[in-house]
């Protein structure tokens, strides 16, 4: 037992050390997280822009102006993460195969490094399970008030758990008094609390993130705004293996025929989550499902079984995070955007430079911001590369990076960037239509002097702007200057 423990320590050790010894911080909506932190921290140079929640970074601002770096969202990550094995193992019976399952955890050791709601979103939704299981088991309403805050909560951080908590509600309580479900429901909303004060504290409008999220979801479908999918992983053979080797090993246990009648609605409810997940086979989305899986699984797992599915933990696990040991002695030019999945693709194209493109740009920019200080700089090509710059960008030299995208629009003198209509069209003679529409445009509040801006910087290509030629070649960015 003083072994097994001293182990499990050591565990937790190395999963802290990797996580700060990293230079990664994720590969996907990042900056939807970190640049609100370092905007609320009054050290963003840009406009914000965030398709998520904005609470987490909200949260964070404080320590991120404090330490003026992102370092946080690691240790909070870590906070999250060590929680998550501690609940497994007390709500599991302090059974130790659920201690050792969790801490070898693929899913656990992936997500350590990565600014994301998910890791935070993962443990509340894990107690949520467990009042909604209690409830069932034991019929006593304060259980399900629990988990209804809790469903609230964590939907407050990372909205796809409406999307679980929708599956949770119709498969536990589709047989249960309607006074119940009214019950639930009003408990998710008063656990949503604090990102509705925070929405209506910023936009004037307590469900604007949550339908900016919604109506950008199905945006994304339809091709984005950008008319690229922009934001969604492409799904093939790559992210649809990755997704399935996340999934821990023990689970599939679940169906066997014994365990499945002994867990129906625990079992239908992981099945059917996995099928909406695997919409967009991502890793990181097993992170909200893996703890649950383990629990269900340790109760039934043979020693056998249990040694297979601990062996296969450990070979997954250093496959994941294997681009991160990389990263600890070179720095990678793809350090900061790709994670396991981009690492397999390029594997065979790797480089390891002296310097990677994340510390040339920093010197470029700490370069501009001494040669040209308080400019505005128009950033492109893509509407989005203002962030990038904005991002890694830490002084107040610089007065404001500009997407290339709002400056056309003052240009055109358009401020719409998208509009979607919905106009049905009767087949008999109905005396009215009707249509839906919606859209994106520029913030009527921008109070930017586009018209007195100078200059221009690309990342990669030459700057598509007309009236601008180039001025000077850094390291990485080219600067324009207004003809």
């Amino acid at each position: 037992m003083k072994y097994e423990n001293q182990a499990i320590a050591l565990l937790i050790i190395g999963l802290i050390a990797l996580t700060l010894l990293t230079s990664y911080f994720g590969s996907t909506d990042i900056g939807d997280y970190s640049d609100v932190a370092k905007y609320f921290s009054g050290d963003y140079n840009a406009k914000i822009r965030s398709s998520h929640s904005y609470l987490l970074g909200f949260v964070h601002a404080p320590f991120v102006g404090f330490f003026g770096n992102f370092v946080i969202f690691k240790i909070t990550s870590l906070i999250f993460l060590i929680l998550t094995i501690f609940s497994v193992y007390y709500i599991s019976g302090k059974n130790k195969k659920a201690l050792w399952l969790i801490s070898l955890s693929p899913i656990i050791w992936y997500m350590a490094p990565w600014i994301n709601p998910i890791q935070a979103a993962s443990l509340i939704f894990l107690w949520a399970f467990y009042f909604m299981a209690k409830y069932e088991k034991d019929d006593k309403m304060r259980d399900l008030i629990y988990s209804g805050l809790l469903i609230g909560l964590g939907w407050a951080v990372w909205d796809t758990i409406l999307y679980l908590g929708i599956i949770l509600f119709f498969i536990f309580l589709y047989n249960k008094k309607l006074i119940n479900s009214a019950i639930f429901l009003a408990c998710i909303f008063i656990g949503l609390a604090p990102r509705l004060i925070l929405d209506q504290y910023l936009f004037n409008f307590a469900f604007f993130s949550t339908v900016k999220t919604f109506i950008s979801g199905w945006v994304n479908i339809f091709g984005g705004i950008y008319q690229k999918g922009f934001g969604h992983s492409p799904k093939n053979l790559v992210t649809v293996v990755s997704f399935l080797l996340a999934i821990p090993f023990s689970f599939w246990i679940a169906y066997n025929p014994k365990v499945f009648r002994e867990n129906k609605k625990e079992i239908i409810f992981l099945t059917l989550s996995l099928l909406l997940l695997f919409m967009n086979p991502q890793i990181r989305y097993v992170m909200v499902l893996a703890p649950i899986m383990i629990l269900l699984s340790s109760k039934y797992i043979t020693e056998r079984g249990f040694k297979v599915s601990v062996y296969g933990s450990v070979i997954i696990l250093l496959f994941f995070i294997f681009p991160y040991f990389i990263q600890l002695f070179h720095s990678s030019p793809n350090s900061q955007i790709y994670g396991i999945e981009s690492s397999i693709v390029l594997s065979e194209g790797i480089s390891l430079p002296d310097e990677d493109l994340r510390a040339l740009l920093i010197k470029d920019l700490e370069s501009i911001s001494r040669e040209y200080p308080n400019e505005s700089f128009i950033v492109g090509n893509h509407p989005d590369n203002y962030q990038v710059l904005a991002h890694f960008y830490w002084g107040n030299s610089i007065k404001e990076f500009i997407s290339i995208q709002d400056y056309g629009s003052y240009l055109t003198n358009n401020s719409v960037l998208y509009r979607k209509k919905f106009e049905p069209l009767p087949n008999i003679q109905e005396r009215r239509q009707f249509w839906i529409e919606g859209g994106l445009k520029r913030s009527d509040n921008d109070n930017t002097d586009y018209g007195s801006i100078e200059y221009g910087l690309s990342l990669d290509e030459p700057l598509s702007l007309g009236g601008f030629k180039l001025e000077k070649k850094y390291r990485v960015l080219s600067l324009y200057k207004k003809l």
